[in-house]
């Protein structure tokens, strides 16, 4: 991993309720451990409010702890759709939240989008 890579967690399968505590100690620990963290949610394939909970709450502590947390892309499929009808994102994508800019992040400086 170069300087400027972040650390990526992948999260796959269900990420809703029953994943909750599994999930929320694997972002603890890369918030723990690492200053730039990428959370790619490409392969989830369930998830809840609990879902955006966690990585809301994820985001907030990596904020408070001087670490960058951010999404590898723009949620697709069961994220977005999920975060679609919560209110969170609009139905072309935008964010409707004041944290939105979690939700719809830019790609990187330098990297092809």
């Amino acid at each position: 991993m170069t300087r400027d890579s972040a650390h990526v967690v992948e999260i796959t399968g269900d990420a809703g309720l029953k994943a909750a505590q599994e999930l929320a100690v694997t972002l603890r620990h890369a918030i723990s451990t690492q200053d730039e963290i990428a959370i790619a949610t490409d392969a989830i394939t369930s998830a809840d409010i609990t879902t955006i909970q966690l990585l809301l709450a994820a985001s907030k502590l990596a904020q408070a702890s001087g670490k960058s947390l951010r999404l590898t892309a723009k949620p697709k499929g069961v994220l977005r759709d999920l975060l679609t009808h919560t209110g969170f994102l609009d139905a072309q994508g935008r964010a409707l939240t004041p944290d939105g800019d979690f939700w719809t992040p830019s790609p990187a400086k330098g990297k092809a989008a």
